[in-house]
Protein backbone atom coordinates (compact mmCIF):
# COMPACT_ATOMS: atom_id res chain seq x y z
CA UNK A 1 0.00 0.00 0.00
CA UNK A 2 1.22 3.58 -0.47
CA UNK A 3 2.62 6.08 1.78
CA UNK A 4 0.91 9.68 0.35
CA UNK A 5 1.65 12.97 2.17
CA UNK A 6 -1.92 15.48 1.80
CA UNK A 7 -1.11 18.95 2.50
CA UNK A 8 -3.95 20.93 3.29
CA UNK A 9 -7.14 20.13 5.63
CA UNK A 10 -9.60 21.66 3.14
CA UNK A 11 -12.25 19.19 1.63
CA UNK A 12 -10.40 17.71 -1.12
CA UNK A 13 -7.29 16.90 1.28
CA UNK A 14 -9.44 15.75 4.10
CA UNK A 15 -11.23 13.50 1.90
CA UNK A 16 -8.81 12.14 0.51
CA UNK A 17 -7.34 11.03 3.25
CA UNK A 18 -10.20 9.59 4.67
CA UNK A 19 -10.77 7.43 1.64
CA UNK A 20 -7.13 6.40 1.29
CA UNK A 21 -7.13 5.89 4.99
CA UNK A 22 -10.39 3.41 4.36
CA UNK A 23 -8.85 1.49 1.58
CA UNK A 24 -5.67 0.70 3.68
CA UNK A 25 -3.46 3.06 2.42
CA UNK A 26 -1.02 5.09 4.64
CA UNK A 27 -1.46 9.39 4.87
CA UNK A 28 -0.47 12.31 6.44
CA UNK A 29 -1.87 14.95 6.59
CA UNK A 30 0.04 18.62 7.16
CA UNK A 31 -1.12 22.14 7.57
CA UNK A 32 -0.33 25.32 8.56
CA UNK A 33 -3.60 26.02 11.14
CA UNK A 34 -4.17 23.47 14.23
CA UNK A 35 -7.91 22.36 14.78
CA UNK A 36 -8.43 25.11 17.25
CA UNK A 37 -6.77 27.90 15.06
CA UNK A 38 -9.05 26.71 12.20
CA UNK A 39 -12.34 26.74 14.13
CA UNK A 40 -11.68 30.10 15.73
CA UNK A 41 -10.90 32.22 12.61
CA UNK A 42 -13.00 33.97 9.74
CA UNK A 43 -15.39 31.89 7.35
CA UNK A 44 -13.64 29.53 5.09
CA UNK A 45 -16.29 30.00 2.39
CA UNK A 46 -20.07 29.99 2.32
CA UNK A 47 -20.75 26.56 0.73
CA UNK A 48 -23.76 24.34 0.15
CA UNK A 49 -22.80 20.51 -0.72
CA UNK A 50 -25.52 18.87 -3.01
CA UNK A 51 -26.15 15.45 -3.12
CA UNK A 52 -23.04 14.05 -4.54
CA UNK A 53 -20.71 15.03 -2.30
CA UNK A 54 -23.51 13.70 0.44
CA UNK A 55 -23.04 10.35 -0.72
CA UNK A 56 -19.85 10.56 -0.43
CA UNK A 57 -19.71 11.20 2.80
CA UNK A 58 -21.59 8.81 3.68
CA UNK A 59 -19.43 6.43 2.13
CA UNK A 60 -16.65 7.84 3.87
CA UNK A 61 -19.07 6.99 7.15
CA UNK A 62 -18.85 10.83 8.29
CA UNK A 63 -22.30 12.52 7.39
CA UNK A 64 -22.75 13.57 11.09
CA UNK A 65 -24.40 17.12 10.28
CA UNK A 66 -28.30 17.25 11.60
CA UNK A 67 -30.90 17.93 8.60
CA UNK A 68 -31.58 21.02 10.50
CA UNK A 69 -29.53 22.39 7.77
CA UNK A 70 -31.05 21.27 4.85
CA UNK A 71 -32.28 23.34 1.76
CA UNK A 72 -34.44 21.73 -0.70
CA UNK A 73 -34.93 24.13 -3.16
CA UNK A 74 -33.73 27.63 -4.73
CA UNK A 75 -35.15 30.42 -5.80
CA UNK A 76 -34.24 32.74 -8.74
CA UNK A 77 -35.07 36.08 -9.04
CA UNK A 78 -34.09 38.40 -11.12
CA UNK A 79 -35.47 42.45 -11.72
CA UNK A 80 -34.68 44.62 -14.65
CA UNK A 81 -35.52 44.72 -18.22
CA UNK A 82 -36.34 40.79 -17.91
CA UNK A 83 -37.80 40.28 -14.61
CA UNK A 84 -37.99 36.45 -13.43
CA UNK A 85 -38.82 34.49 -10.48
CA UNK A 86 -39.08 30.82 -10.43
CA UNK A 87 -38.28 27.99 -7.43
CA UNK A 88 -36.69 24.82 -8.73
CA UNK A 89 -36.52 22.00 -6.16
CA UNK A 90 -33.78 20.08 -5.40
CA UNK A 91 -34.34 16.21 -5.98
CA UNK A 92 -32.32 15.42 -2.92
CA UNK A 93 -31.53 18.49 -0.47
CA UNK A 94 -28.51 20.10 -0.15
CA UNK A 95 -26.73 20.90 3.09
CA UNK A 96 -25.25 24.16 4.88
CA UNK A 97 -22.52 23.59 7.58
CA UNK A 98 -19.98 26.33 8.25
CA UNK A 99 -16.60 24.73 7.57
CA UNK A 100 -15.00 25.74 10.91
CA UNK A 101 -17.57 23.08 11.71
CA UNK A 102 -17.65 20.84 9.15
CA UNK A 103 -13.93 20.57 8.52
CA UNK A 104 -12.52 20.01 12.06
CA UNK A 105 -15.18 16.84 13.08
CA UNK A 106 -14.08 14.91 9.28
CA UNK A 107 -10.31 15.60 10.44
CA UNK A 108 -10.94 14.02 13.74
CA UNK A 109 -13.04 11.28 12.38
CA UNK A 110 -9.75 10.77 10.76
CA UNK A 111 -7.54 10.63 13.48
CA UNK A 112 -9.59 8.59 15.44
CA UNK A 113 -9.65 5.96 12.61
CA UNK A 114 -5.39 6.15 13.45
CA UNK A 115 -4.74 8.98 10.77
CA UNK A 116 -1.85 11.50 11.36
CA UNK A 117 -1.64 15.43 11.22
CA UNK A 118 1.16 17.67 11.47
CA UNK A 119 1.22 21.31 11.70
CA UNK A 120 4.19 23.05 10.41
CA UNK A 121 5.05 25.77 7.91
CA UNK A 122 4.74 24.91 4.43
CA UNK A 123 6.82 26.07 2.03
CA UNK A 124 8.57 24.51 -1.09
CA UNK A 125 11.62 23.19 0.63
CA UNK A 126 9.12 21.40 3.04
CA UNK A 127 7.15 19.53 -0.02
CA UNK A 128 10.80 18.42 -0.96
CA UNK A 129 11.60 16.93 2.47
CA UNK A 130 8.27 15.63 2.62
CA UNK A 131 8.46 13.77 -0.75
CA UNK A 132 11.69 11.75 0.67
CA UNK A 133 9.36 10.69 3.19
CA UNK A 134 6.24 9.51 1.26
CA UNK A 135 5.40 7.88 -2.55
CA UNK A 136 3.36 11.21 -3.48
CA UNK A 137 2.68 14.28 -2.19
CA UNK A 138 -0.73 15.86 -2.87
CA UNK A 139 -1.12 19.71 -2.17
CA UNK A 140 -4.50 20.70 -1.60
CA UNK A 141 -4.11 24.00 -0.03
CA UNK A 142 -3.48 27.45 -1.22
CA UNK A 143 -5.33 29.41 -3.91
CA UNK A 144 -1.93 31.24 -4.81
CA UNK A 145 -0.62 28.21 -6.10
CA UNK A 146 1.81 27.21 -3.71
CA UNK A 147 4.29 29.94 -4.58
CA UNK A 148 3.90 29.40 -7.70
CA UNK A 149 5.03 25.95 -7.65
CA UNK A 150 1.36 24.76 -9.65
CA UNK A 151 1.82 27.49 -12.54
CA UNK A 152 -1.27 29.35 -14.07
CA UNK A 153 -2.30 26.64 -17.46
CA UNK A 154 -3.00 29.30 -19.60
CA UNK A 155 -4.91 27.39 -21.89
CA UNK A 156 -7.33 26.00 -19.07
CA UNK A 157 -7.65 29.85 -17.72
CA UNK A 158 -10.43 32.14 -19.08
CA UNK A 159 -9.64 34.86 -17.11
CA UNK A 160 -6.64 36.54 -15.64
CA UNK A 161 -8.52 39.05 -12.93
CA UNK A 162 -11.56 38.75 -10.68
CA UNK A 163 -14.37 39.26 -12.27
CA UNK A 164 -16.39 40.04 -9.09
CA UNK A 165 -15.43 41.23 -5.96
CA UNK A 166 -17.62 39.22 -2.74
CA UNK A 167 -18.56 39.37 0.61
CA UNK A 168 -20.19 36.67 2.52
CA UNK A 169 -20.79 36.71 5.89
CA UNK A 170 -23.43 35.48 8.68
CA UNK A 171 -25.95 37.23 9.57
CA UNK A 172 -29.08 37.21 12.05
CA UNK A 173 -32.64 38.51 11.55
CA UNK A 174 -33.44 36.86 8.20
CA UNK A 175 -36.53 34.96 8.74
CA UNK A 176 -36.32 31.08 7.23
CA UNK A 177 -38.26 30.22 4.33
CA UNK A 178 -40.46 27.16 3.66
CA UNK A 179 -39.19 25.18 2.18
CA UNK A 180 -35.79 26.14 2.79
CA UNK A 181 -33.58 27.41 -0.30
CA UNK A 182 -30.95 29.29 -1.81
CA UNK A 183 -31.55 32.79 -2.58
CA UNK A 184 -30.17 33.08 -6.33
CA UNK A 185 -30.90 36.59 -6.61
CA UNK A 186 -29.46 38.03 -10.19
CA UNK A 187 -28.51 41.61 -10.29
CA UNK A 188 -28.34 42.35 -14.20
CA UNK A 189 -24.67 44.37 -15.11
CA UNK A 190 -23.95 44.54 -10.98
CA UNK A 191 -23.99 41.48 -9.72
CA UNK A 192 -25.58 38.14 -7.45
CA UNK A 193 -26.71 38.01 -3.92
CA UNK A 194 -27.33 34.63 -2.80
CA UNK A 195 -28.64 33.99 0.75
CA UNK A 196 -29.17 30.44 2.70
CA UNK A 197 -29.46 29.04 6.31
CA UNK A 198 -26.36 27.41 7.77
CA UNK A 199 -25.22 25.28 10.65
CA UNK A 200 -22.68 27.29 12.63
CA UNK A 201 -21.65 28.49 15.74
CA UNK A 202 -24.92 28.89 17.86
CA UNK A 203 -26.87 27.02 15.53
CA UNK A 204 -28.65 27.95 12.28
CA UNK A 205 -28.37 31.77 10.93
CA UNK A 206 -28.17 32.56 7.71
CA UNK A 207 -25.11 32.87 4.88
CA UNK A 208 -25.19 35.52 2.65
CA UNK A 209 -22.91 36.12 -0.25
CA UNK A 210 -22.75 39.32 -2.05
CA UNK A 211 -20.87 39.15 -5.54
CA UNK A 212 -20.26 42.57 -7.44
CA UNK A 213 -18.78 43.56 -10.89
CA UNK A 214 -15.66 45.43 -10.31
CA UNK A 215 -16.69 49.17 -10.00
CA UNK A 216 -20.29 48.49 -8.89
CA UNK A 217 -22.30 48.76 -5.65
CA UNK A 218 -21.70 45.33 -4.68
CA UNK A 219 -18.12 45.37 -5.39
CA UNK A 220 -17.98 48.12 -2.97
CA UNK A 221 -18.97 46.40 0.16
CA UNK A 222 -15.89 44.26 0.43
CA UNK A 223 -13.65 47.40 1.12
CA UNK A 224 -16.31 48.45 4.22
CA UNK A 225 -14.54 47.09 6.91
CA UNK A 226 -16.70 45.44 9.96
CA UNK A 227 -14.23 45.34 12.49
CA UNK A 228 -13.72 49.24 11.86
CA UNK A 229 -17.39 49.92 12.33
CA UNK A 230 -19.70 47.21 12.62
CA UNK A 231 -22.87 49.16 12.55
CA UNK A 232 -21.55 50.58 8.76
CA UNK A 233 -20.90 47.42 7.53
CA UNK A 234 -24.04 45.91 8.47
CA UNK A 235 -26.41 49.08 7.29
CA UNK A 236 -24.33 48.98 4.09
CA UNK A 237 -25.07 45.47 3.25
CA UNK A 238 -28.68 46.21 4.37
CA UNK A 239 -28.89 49.20 1.95
CA UNK A 240 -28.52 46.53 -1.34
CA UNK A 241 -30.41 44.07 -0.21
CA UNK A 242 -33.24 46.53 0.20
CA UNK A 243 -32.03 47.78 -3.59
CA UNK A 244 -31.35 44.74 -5.32
CA UNK A 245 -32.87 41.68 -3.81
CA UNK A 246 -36.48 42.51 -2.38
CA UNK A 247 -37.07 39.17 -1.77
CA UNK A 248 -34.46 38.78 0.79
CA UNK A 249 -35.41 41.93 2.37
CA UNK A 250 -39.19 40.64 2.84
CA UNK A 251 -37.60 38.13 5.31
CA UNK A 252 -35.44 40.81 7.31
CA UNK A 253 -36.31 41.95 10.58
CA UNK A 254 -34.52 45.12 10.32
CA UNK A 255 -34.71 45.67 14.40
CA UNK A 256 -32.71 42.04 14.10
CA UNK A 257 -30.70 42.47 11.30
CA UNK A 258 -26.86 42.12 11.91
CA UNK A 259 -23.68 40.25 12.03
CA UNK A 260 -23.81 36.94 13.97
CA UNK A 261 -19.89 38.31 15.19
CA UNK A 262 -16.96 40.37 13.33
CA UNK A 263 -15.52 37.92 12.83
CA UNK A 264 -17.82 36.05 10.72
CA UNK A 265 -17.06 37.95 7.49
CA UNK A 266 -15.23 37.21 4.35
CA UNK A 267 -14.01 39.75 1.88
CA UNK A 268 -11.88 39.68 -1.03
CA UNK A 269 -11.57 38.89 -4.58
CA UNK A 270 -10.90 35.28 -6.95
CA UNK A 271 -9.43 34.59 -9.85
CA UNK A 272 -10.86 31.82 -11.60
CA UNK A 273 -7.67 29.68 -12.56
CA UNK A 274 -6.92 26.10 -13.52
CA UNK A 275 -2.97 25.57 -12.77
CA UNK A 276 -0.92 23.08 -13.84
CA UNK A 277 -2.09 20.01 -11.87
CA UNK A 278 1.62 18.49 -11.13
CA UNK A 279 5.22 19.16 -11.02
CA UNK A 280 8.59 17.78 -10.56
CA UNK A 281 10.41 18.63 -7.33
CA UNK A 282 13.94 19.71 -6.88
CA UNK A 283 14.30 15.52 -5.61
CA UNK A 284 12.84 14.36 -8.81
CA UNK A 285 10.10 13.03 -6.79
CA UNK A 286 6.09 14.07 -8.05
CA UNK A 287 3.75 16.36 -6.39
CA UNK A 288 0.07 16.47 -7.77
CA UNK A 289 -2.45 19.13 -6.68
CA UNK A 290 -6.42 19.43 -5.79
CA UNK A 291 -8.77 21.32 -4.98
CA UNK A 292 -8.13 25.13 -4.62
CA UNK A 293 -4.38 24.42 -5.17
CA UNK A 294 -5.27 23.51 -8.27
CA UNK A 295 -8.84 24.62 -9.54
CA UNK A 296 -10.29 27.72 -8.27
CA UNK A 297 -13.60 28.49 -9.31
CA UNK A 298 -16.17 31.86 -8.46
CA UNK A 299 -18.05 31.13 -6.38
CA UNK A 300 -21.26 31.98 -7.79
CA UNK A 301 -22.15 28.53 -9.33
CA UNK A 302 -21.38 26.87 -6.14
CA UNK A 303 -19.25 24.15 -6.94
CA UNK A 304 -15.94 24.73 -5.19
CA UNK A 305 -16.15 21.94 -2.43
CA UNK A 306 -18.50 19.84 -4.20
CA UNK A 307 -15.57 19.85 -7.45
CA UNK A 308 -12.78 19.43 -4.77
CA UNK A 309 -14.87 16.26 -3.52
CA UNK A 310 -15.46 14.99 -6.38
CA UNK A 311 -11.95 15.25 -7.16
CA UNK A 312 -10.43 13.38 -4.25
CA UNK A 313 -12.03 10.47 -4.84
CA UNK A 314 -10.86 10.01 -8.34
CA UNK A 315 -7.56 10.71 -7.32
CA UNK A 316 -8.15 8.21 -4.26
CA UNK A 317 -8.96 5.64 -7.22
CA UNK A 318 -5.88 6.46 -9.08
CA UNK A 319 -3.50 6.25 -6.39
CA UNK A 320 -4.69 2.82 -5.40
CA UNK A 321 -4.88 1.64 -8.66
CA UNK A 322 -0.92 2.17 -9.01
CA UNK A 323 2.18 1.54 -7.34
CA UNK A 324 4.31 3.65 -9.46
CA UNK A 325 3.82 7.54 -8.53
CA UNK A 326 5.90 9.06 -11.99
CA UNK A 327 5.57 11.70 -14.73
CA UNK A 328 2.89 9.01 -16.22
CA UNK A 329 1.10 8.31 -13.22
CA UNK A 330 0.53 12.23 -12.99
CA UNK A 331 -0.29 12.98 -16.96
CA UNK A 332 -2.73 10.05 -16.92
CA UNK A 333 -3.97 11.54 -13.71
CA UNK A 334 -4.41 15.10 -14.44
CA UNK A 335 -6.56 14.19 -17.49
CA UNK A 336 -8.96 11.72 -15.93
CA UNK A 337 -9.09 15.04 -13.43
CA UNK A 338 -9.41 17.44 -15.44
CA UNK A 339 -12.52 15.57 -17.48
CA UNK A 340 -14.41 15.93 -14.56
CA UNK A 341 -13.33 19.48 -13.86
CA UNK A 342 -13.57 21.11 -17.27
CA UNK A 343 -17.51 21.37 -17.60
CA UNK A 344 -17.51 22.65 -13.89
CA UNK A 345 -15.14 25.31 -15.21
CA UNK A 346 -16.80 26.40 -18.16
CA UNK A 347 -20.02 26.56 -16.90
CA UNK A 348 -18.65 28.35 -13.85
CA UNK A 349 -17.10 31.13 -16.18
CA UNK A 350 -20.37 31.51 -18.24
CA UNK A 351 -22.59 32.49 -15.03
CA UNK A 352 -19.72 35.41 -14.82
CA UNK A 353 -20.68 36.56 -18.35
CA UNK A 354 -23.96 38.17 -19.69
CA UNK A 355 -25.93 35.34 -20.20
CA UNK A 356 -26.77 33.75 -23.82
CA UNK A 357 -30.11 34.00 -25.10
CA UNK A 358 -30.71 30.57 -24.80
CA UNK A 359 -30.19 30.31 -20.99
CA UNK A 360 -32.01 33.29 -20.85
CA UNK A 361 -34.80 31.07 -22.28
CA UNK A 362 -34.56 28.30 -19.97
CA UNK A 363 -35.11 30.98 -17.14
CA UNK A 364 -38.13 32.39 -18.93
CA UNK A 365 -39.69 29.41 -19.32
CA UNK A 366 -38.63 27.82 -15.63
CA UNK A 367 -40.72 30.53 -14.28
CA UNK A 368 -43.89 29.14 -16.08
CA UNK A 369 -43.24 25.27 -16.28
CA UNK A 370 -42.51 23.95 -12.62
CA UNK A 371 -40.72 20.95 -14.40
CA UNK A 372 -38.23 23.14 -16.01
CA UNK A 373 -37.61 24.93 -12.85
CA UNK A 374 -36.76 21.72 -10.94
CA UNK A 375 -35.29 20.17 -13.46
CA UNK A 376 -32.22 23.25 -13.66
CA UNK A 377 -32.41 23.65 -10.11
CA UNK A 378 -31.09 19.90 -10.00
CA UNK A 379 -28.62 20.18 -12.20
CA UNK A 380 -26.54 22.34 -9.57
CA UNK A 381 -26.28 18.64 -8.09
CA UNK A 382 -24.78 17.74 -11.70
CA UNK A 383 -22.45 20.45 -12.78
CA UNK A 384 -21.60 18.37 -16.05
CA UNK A 385 -25.13 18.02 -17.11
CA UNK A 386 -25.81 22.02 -16.72
CA UNK A 387 -22.96 22.86 -19.13
CA UNK A 388 -24.10 19.85 -21.29
CA UNK A 389 -27.44 21.76 -21.61
CA UNK A 390 -26.15 25.24 -21.78
CA UNK A 391 -22.87 24.71 -23.73
CA UNK A 392 -24.62 25.54 -27.28
CA UNK A 393 -28.37 26.92 -28.48
CA UNK A 394 -28.43 23.52 -29.92
CA UNK A 395 -28.16 21.85 -26.67
CA UNK A 396 -30.25 24.16 -25.07
CA UNK A 397 -33.02 24.17 -27.43
CA UNK A 398 -33.05 19.69 -27.35
CA UNK A 399 -32.87 20.15 -23.61
CA UNK A 400 -36.13 22.44 -23.46
CA UNK A 401 -37.51 19.96 -26.12
CA UNK A 402 -38.40 17.70 -23.42
CA UNK A 403 -40.87 19.23 -21.33
CA UNK A 404 -42.55 20.20 -24.70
Amino acid sequence: MPDIAIVGTGISGVQLALRLQQAGAATTLYAERSLAEMAAGPPLNMVVRFEQTRQRERDLGVSHFSPDGDVHAINFAAEGEHPLKFMGRLGQPGSGVDFRLYLPRLVEDYLDRGGELKVLDLDIATLEGLAERHDLVVVAAGRNGFDGLFPRDPERSQFAEPQRRLTAAFVLGVEPSDPSFVQFQLVPEVGEIFCTKVLTFGGLMHGMVIEGLPGTQLAELSRVDPRQDQRAFERAMLDLVTEHAPTVRARIDEREFGLTRPIDVLQGAITPVVRKAWVRLGNGRFAMAVGDAWVVNDPVSGQGANLGSRCAFALAEEILANEVYDEQFCRRTEARLWAIAEPVVNWSNQLLLPPPDEVVEVLSRAGDDPRIADAFADNFNRPADMWEMTRSPENTKAWLAQFD
